[in-house]
């Protein structure tokens, strides 16, 4: 559990509370000073030795393996490591033998990193959508467009601008039960929301290490079911999908390394794993549970201050319903204003769509919540609107 004395501890490991209170962990988060140091540190020791030898980076890339088996409750082994989410998207569109008048069931207001790859890379296949506020209610909209061309569901577990939560367990099972494939999104609550992913058990869960894991950017992984897996058509395989234990026999054929390693197909980028591993630390020392009590105490105090300002919101509520983070506008009032005037006065957070999205994370303090209600109600923030505020 965090008290005043742990998240003091935890602020001085983050430079970044020295100029800003970082309310933007939806977006990007800001890395700690110990895991810049990790990265530093690999850096220095390639450029002064030439390289870190490859049995010892290969050792690191496995320690993170294991930490986000730990952080996702399944096994190590089911993990493979991506540029990004949205390759995790990509091999599991490539992983399916596509064929005309299959569909995919998708939500209409998803980010665009779920949705922009079917509409490019599979024009033939129907796209059966969903909406965000429908799905929040009853995950049955999803089955009401399901039939026997379905091959796919892609949705984000958390929705990126309202903090959405949707009931993946029983879209999971649906899809278990009729052969579809699920894909979930999970980049908007893994650190921050509790989850026992081997209890879902979904087919592939996609997400990345730079928003609430706290880590750099090209730190993104995938969890692949095991039984999904052995079924797949062979994809993103290169010549480091094989198992290899030195090199200097080349030309022997190597057998293909089990689990997602696999999906790992060329030289890893070891800088991002580096910081991924030094990130999770946190994560081993609190748990997720702990996180996420903190964070949604702070969300709690957040919204009872802004609806008191005036504000709406639009996230819902009950934690059930929710992820971490809040999204809110002030009726009448131009958003883009009060984002400028926010960020001049050192306030970081999010303007989408017109609405302002506010993520603190664990680090940040009541005191900080407060200020930045007291300056996001300040008469002045709704003055001179800049040019690209929407209506």
């Amino acid at each position: 559990m965090f008290d005043a004395e742990s998240v003091s501890a935890l602020r001085r490991q983050f430079p970044v509370t020295e100029r800003l209170t970082w309310f933007n962990h939806a977006g990007v988060g800001p890395l700690s000073a110990p895991t810049a140091q990790a990265v530093a540190e690999f850096a220095v020791r390639a450029a002064r030795e030439g390289e870190v030898p490859f049995p010892e980076a290969e050792a690191m890339v496995e320690e993170c393996r294991a930490r986000l088996g730990r952080l996702l409750r399944v096994p190590a082994e089911s993990v493979g490591f991506t540029p990004n989410t949205s390759s995790g998207i990509l091999l599991a569109i490539g992983a399916l033998e596509w064929r005309a008048g299959d569909n995919v069931i998708l939500m209409e207001d998803d980010f665009p990193t779920v949705t922009y790859p079917f509409r490019l890379m599979l024009p033939g296949v129907e796209r059966r959508t969903v909406t965000s506020a429908e799905l929040v209610e009853d995950p049955a909209v999803v089955f009401a467009h399901a039939d026997e061309r379905t091959r796919m569901v892609a949705l984000s577990w958390v929705h990126f601008l309202t903090a959405r939560r949707f009931d993946i367990e029983a879209i999971v099972r649906f899809c278990r039960e009729r052969g579809i494939i699920s894909v979930i999104d999970s980049i908007q609550g893994i650190g921050v929301v509790d989850c026992d992913w081997s209890a879902v058990d979904a087919d592939f869960v996609v997400s990345h290490g730079a928003k609430w894991l706290l880590s750099p950017q090209g730190s993104g992984f995938v969890q692949v079911r095991a039984e999904t897996m052995a079924g797949l058509r062979p994809v993103n395989h290169g010549w480091l999908s094989a198992d290899w234990r030195e090199f200097n026999d080349i030309f022997s054929e190597k057998p293909l390394r089990a689990g997602a390693a696999r999906f790992e197909p060329g030289t890893r980028n070891y800088l991002g794993i580096c910081g991924l591993n030094a990130g999770l630390e946190l994560w081993e020392r609190y748990g997720t549970a702990a996180v996420e009590a903190r964070v949604r105490a702070l969300v709690a105090r957040l919204r009872a201050g802004l609806e008191a300002a005036g504000f709406e919101t639009v996230t819902p509520a009950e934690p059930e319903r929710s992820g971490a983070f809040i999204t809110c506008r002030r009726p009448g009032a131009c958003s883009a204003s009060i984002h400028a005037w926010l960020r001049a006065g050192g306030f970081v957070c999010a303007l989408r769509e017109n609405l302002l999205r506010v993520a603190p994370h664990c680090y940040n303090t009541e005191e900080e919540v407060d200020r930045f209600v007291a300056r996001a109600a300040d008469p002045a923030a709704l003055t001179a609107p800049p040019s690209d505020c929407k209506t």
